[in-house]
């Protein structure tokens, strides 16, 4: 009986009220038959057929009554009181704030009326209690707001991870210097961006040095030098690991790592130790035969004259090559000091622009226009603005001119700054006469040859092919690339305040199999694609892939995916109307397979969603042989969990869930594979208040879920 009663209450609503008259209109009719066998008793079988046709008639007209009641009553009350339900429960577990139809349950007398009042109280006090919230924390927030500051200003990478080496907290200089750009995300493994060995071993340096107690009196503390490599092995950092302690039970819970590239500063240093044996062992030969000749000469030996000559031109000659190699490394050495000072690159309108600001205090006025476009060069920003300024001041004074032109051009492996005028160029004389001049005073009595010295550059003049003068001071290029393609500038997008992450993910003690994991705990990946086409095996493409995180119940909107992707053949004008994507958008595109590689690593071990999945999963599938890449990651489904959340009969697109639950699509977004991704996630996450509400927890039980919901449309699929 209980078995009964507990399969009755897993029905829905409308099927068991479906049921109890059901079960009205066969009990009526039991009794009827039963009836009328009691009356044939009485009258005689004589009159059977005449009970026959009255008592089918009957039966008929029960059945048919009960149907018409069935119905009314399904439409104006099991309907709406489902609907009512629907929205209640989005209401309590899933904050949309959607307002509950008055007309829904106008036959349910004071029900809807009373639900609706409840429903208003519910959401003013909901609204009252995020207010308090909100201004409780507001303080705690200005806090974290300072230490994001702080964090972000930093010209060193910070990462702070768990003893099992899981990202915590990164910020944008660690992106920068790791260079990538969504390998990283908080709650992976720190050696998908940074070799192992290197942190495993100062991790296990760090907790003996702890247990020991000896942390106490070491003089690095609870810190330890690491040099490692990226991933790719193209890059080495140089950083410093320190153990972090809870603060009332003083026991590991994880570690801060500082860290900056040191390639090229290894590379500088590797250089000049070549330089330093090199010399030892060039200058060794000739100082020793320097050293013999001169003993032979010097010493009561009997030397007749032509030995004698012979020995003077030979220490001649040794001398000679000796002051060579003393020049050469003299020289090399010169070029590494003044490429040791500290440059970068800049803009040539930031240093346009300082002049200008410059310019504007001083007592004799001249007029500067900037022309051109502005490129990237190398230099010490601080002496090259200074520099520029003396010699406009200088130029001016020269020549009496007052109106120039900037412009700055490259060229090869250089970056002219030219200081452009009408009039006749200057003279070596004259431009050597300013350039013992000295600089700013802050800057250490520099003068304006030093400043060119540690450039490796100096100015020359000349006129133009259109007649004019000018001055021009040659630099090097930028050594970083700055130009981004559109893509790449989406895929760098990052939100202004530091999101970059999530302390509760060290609370998490779940250690157990995936499926059983909490829906909570899970790390998401919510993706979408858009497509030549709605026929992957008749060969339609992806041009469009896209995916945003989430880890610990949160939007990670500054780690997403976005590509586009050549498709190999034409964008239908059908599917451009729907999309927006055309032809030339994905002309320069990388094929899919390049970009799925990409999208897999992003993707890593977590669970994938989609809306529909089984279209984009479809697609992906297809591709896995050609580019070796194969997903087999769990997968769910919004469709499917809000189909068994909702019932089959309500509206599962994407838009009706997101009016549902209050979540906003801007127009310019809908139909692209990001925006489709994060209103996906939105509704994931209201969702996972419902399943959790329904009493579905794990992603086992999520899967059973969608197994259910698939199996009712595959049935409604037949009719």
């Amino acid at each position: 009986m209980a078995t009964l009663t507990n399969r009755l209450e897993r029905l829905s609503l409308r099927l068991r009220i479906f049921l109890f008259f059901a079960l009205i209109a066969f009990a009526s009719c039991a009794i009827l038959v039963v009836s009328l066998g009691f009356a044939l008793q009485r009258i005689g079988f004589d009159a059977l057929p005449h009970l026959i046709l009255f008592g089918g008639i009957a039966c008929f007209g029960i059945f048919f009554m009960t149907a018409w009641v069935w119905q009314k009553f399904d439409v104006n009350v099991a309907q709406p009181i489902e609907r009512i339900v629907k929205n209640v429960r989005s209401l309590v577990h899933a904050g949309s704030p959607q307002q509950l139809d008055e007309e829904t349950g106008r036959y349910l007398g004071l029900l809807n009326p009373a639900i609706t009042e409840i429903s208003a109280a519910l959401t003013e006090e909901r609204t009252q209690t995020e207010k308090r919230i909100a201004k409780a924390i507001q303080d705690a927030k200005k806090q974290t707001t300072h230490l994001e500051s702080v964090i972000q200003s930093l010209d060193q990478g910070i990462l702070i991870c768990t003893l099992d080496f899981k990202i915590l907290l990164y910020n944008r200089h660690a992106m920068q210097i790791l260079h990538v750009a969504g390998d990283i995300g908080l709650g992976r493994s720190l050696f998908s961006v940074v070799s192992a060995a290197p942190f495993r071993h100062a991790l296990e340096r760090l907790t003996h040095r702890f247990e020991q107690g000896r942390h106490t009196r070491h003089r690095e503390g609870l810190s330890q030098l690491v040099i490692c490599a990226t991933a790719d092995g193209k890059h080495t950092l140089q950083g410093r690991m320190t153990l972090l302690l809870n603060e009332e039970d003083p026991t590991p819970f994880g570690f801060l790592v500082t860290f900056e590239d040191m390639t090229r500063q290894l590379a500088e240093n590797i250089e000049r130790d070549k330089l330093l044996h090199s010399a030892l062992v060039d200058l060794r030969h000739p100082a020793a035969n320097l050293l013999a000749t001169a003993q032979m000469l010097d010493g009561d030996y009997k030397i007749d004259q032509d030995t004698r000559r012979s020995f003077e031109r030979m220490l001649a000659e040794q001398a000679s090559k000796l002051a060579e190699r003393l020049e050469f490394y003299d020289q090399q050495s010169h070029e590494m000091l003044t490429s040791a000072w500290p440059m970068s690159d800049v803009y040539s309108s930031s240093l346009f622009n300082s002049i200008l600001r410059r310019n504007s205090s001083e007592t004799m006025k001249v007029t500067c226009e900037f022309v051109g476009e502005s490129v990237w060069l190398h230099c010490d920003s601080i002496t090259i603005v200074e520099l520029l300024e003396l010699a406009l001041r200088r130029t001016a004074e020269l020549t009496e001119v007052r109106a120039f032109q900037f412009k700055a051009s490259e060229h090869a492996k250089k970056v002219y700054i030219d200081l452009c005028w009408r009039g006749d160029p200057l003279s070596i004389a004259q431009i050597n006469n300013w350039l013992e001049e000295p600089l700013d005073q802050d800057l250490a009595g520099i003068n304006s040859r030093d400043a060119l010295s540690r450039h490796k550059t100096d100015f020359w003049s000349a006129r133009s092919d259109e007649g004019c003068a000018y001055l021009r001071l040659p630099l090097a290029r930028a050594r970083d690339h700055h130009s981004l393609s559109v893509q790449d500038e989406q895929t760098f997008l990052l939100p202004e305040r530091l999101e970059f992450y999530d302390f509760e993910l060290m609370e998490r003690k779940y250690l157990g199999s995936l499926e059983d994991a909490p829906l909570r705990e899970l790390d998401y990946v919510v993706f979408d694609t858009e497509t030549t086409g709605l026929d992957p095996s008749g060969g339609d493409e992806i041009i469009s892939i896209a995916g945003v995180r989430i880890v610990n119940g949160r939007i990670i909107k500054g780690e997403v995916f976005d590509r586009f992707v050549h498709p190999g053949r034409s964008i239908p004008p059908a599917s451009t109307k729907i999309h927006h994507i055309t032809n030339e958008m994905v002309a320069d595109a990388d094929p899919i397979e390049i970009v799925l590689p990409r999208f897999h690593a992003f993707v890593s071990d977590a669970v994938l969603v989609a809306h529909n999945a089984a279209f984009d999963m479809k697609f992906l599938e297809l591709k896995q042989r050609e580019t070796g890449v194969h997903f087999k990651n769990p997968v769910l489904d919004t469709v499917l969990l809000a189909a068994q959340l909702q019932g089959q009969t309500s509206s599962l697109t994407l838009d009706a869930l997101a009016e549902q639950f209050g979540i906003e699509i801007p127009p310019e977004v809908r139909h692209t594979a990001l925006g489709d991704s994060l209103a996906t996630a939105e509704v994931l996450l209201r969702l996972i208040d419902l399943l959790e509400a329904s009493g579905i927890t794990t992603l086992r039980q999520a899967v059973e879920a969608e197994k259910q919901a698939e199996a009712i449309r595959r049935q409604q699929a037949r009719y």
